[in-house]
């Protein structure tokens, strides 16, 4: 009982998107204790190495330098006095001027935000190369955790995706589009009263086409308030990196650009504790982009159904032959359905300027299938026509035939009847 109410409140509030950023959350903690069980001990093992390399070679050349000093001293019988140890302790200013110093703390890259740090690195694909493994085991671990994390982070970006998405389309179809038809009824009410002699229709393709196949006027998210989105979701990562890391505009733009585009350089990084934070960032801004994917193959999808209506359209449009009175197909206005070139390039004519560039992304499928679709209709519609033609001139003809059957036949008996029992039977040869 308590495991199928657990389940009925998991399919109804909707909580496996919140049990999918968990398990990312959770997965994060298990990578950063796993490379720091597996690089922590190991670096400082080796900073306490390098430390005492240092130290060691210091020593040594400060000691063979105090002697050539003190040899110069004796030779040349001076009698200045020499302090070694002030001798000493400027060479040691002198290291530290240089940037030769020691490490005495013993602090370790590989604590707890260098953990989540390198484990964000690794299933985002980013890899900026400023922290890596070097032990076996860890570098085991690291393709090992990739093999895992990076399809757990490709469908968590496309959950995210589709929230964002539902959010987006919620937005639109309840508040944007309301407010979109509201402003195009306010100009086309002042375009209507600016003109004196009426207004000329020239809605574009795609717009004419879509209150006739769509009653409801349901259309997906425009590409440009997904642009919106992203443009937004950009500036707030830009802000924070500018914030916490005090890098100019310019650097921060092009920091989450190379980390969403998971190129990844390696020229600019934050501090491990920021960049966990901008890791959250870069996720949201890699769903952002998922969802553009989506909107642009709605999009297309979109465009082909209307390119497909408007084939329909056309076929049914030409079949309005003018009939005359017995049937028969008048020629001067008789229409066939012909074209040249590429179908998806003729109907995208007339369309607006973004409908034309998202043409430019239609597979070769899709334009292949358009052009299937187009053939077949004009078979049918030619086929149609001539196939008219012909019944009404084979009935014309069997019609005449019998006429003269009759007139050569005139001792046949008539009957008693004044009605006229003459039947003409005109039989359907094109079928």
């Amino acid at each position: 009982m308590f495991w199928n109410l657990v389940a009925v409140n998991y399919e109804r509030y909707h909580l496996h998107h919140l049990a999918k950023i968990g398990v990312l959350i959770l997965y994060s903690f298990l990578g950063a204790g796993l490379f720091i069980l597996c690089e922590a001990e190991h670096e400082k093992m080796t900073k306490n190495e390098d430390n005492m390399r240092i130290l060691r070679t210091s020593i040594a050349a400060k000691q063979l330098f105090v002697q050539r000093l003190q040899n110069m001293f004796q030779t040349f019988n001076t009698t200045s006095e020499f302090s070694e140890t002030k001798l000493r302790r400027v060479l040691s200013e002198y290291d530290a001027a240089m940037g030769i110093t020691i490490d005495s703390k013993m602090e370790t890259r590989w604590d707890i935000w260098g953990g989540l740090y390198y484990a964000g690195t690794i299933y985002t694909t980013i890899g900026y190369g400023d922290l890596a493994a070097v032990t076996i085991w860890g570098r085991v671990c690291t393709m090992l955790y990739a093999m895992i994390g990076i399809p757990i982070v490709i469908n968590i970006l496309n959950d995210w995706g589709n929230m964002l998405f539902y959010f987006v389309d919620h937005f639109w179809q309840n508040i944007g589009r309301p407010w979109v038809q509201k402003m195009q009824a306010r100009l086309r009410r002042r375009k209507v009263q600016s003109l004196e002699e009426g207004s000329i229709d020239k809605t574009p393709l795609m717009e004419t086409s879509s209150t006739q196949s769509n009653p409801d006027g349901t259309r997906p998210i425009p590409l440009l308030l997904v642009l919106i989105v992203l443009f937004f979701w950009m500036t707030q990562c830009v802000a924070y990196f500018a914030y916490f890391e005090n890098w100019t505009f310019f650097e921060s733009v092009y920091f989450f650009f190379i980390s969403m585009t998971t190129i990844g350089f390696g020229d600019f990084t934050p501090n491990h504790s920021v960049a966990v934070g901008g890791i959250v960032f870069i996720l949201g801004g890699l769903s952002v982009v998922s969802m553009c994917i989506n909107v642009i193959q709605m999009q297309l999808e979109y465009l082909f159904n209307q390119i497909v209506q408007r084939i329909e359209n056309d076929f049914k449009t030409t079949l309005s032959v003018a009939v005359s009175e017995f049937g028969s197909i008048d020629p001067s206005k008789k229409k066939t359905m012909r074209t040249e070139g590429d179908v998806a390039t003729k109907y995208s004519e007339n369309m607006e300027m973004g409908n034309k560039l998202l043409m430019r992304f239609m597979s070769n499928h899709q334009k292949k299938m358009l052009n299937e679709k187009f053939d077949e209709r004009a078979k049918m519609r030619n086929s149609g026509t001539q196939t008219t033609s012909q019944i009404k001139v084979a009935s014309v003809q069997t019609a005449d035939r019998y006429e003269q059957t009759w007139d050569e036949d005139p001792e046949e008996a008539q009957p008693k009847s004044r009605i006229n029992t003459r039947r003409l039977y005109i039989y359907n040869t094109g079928e």
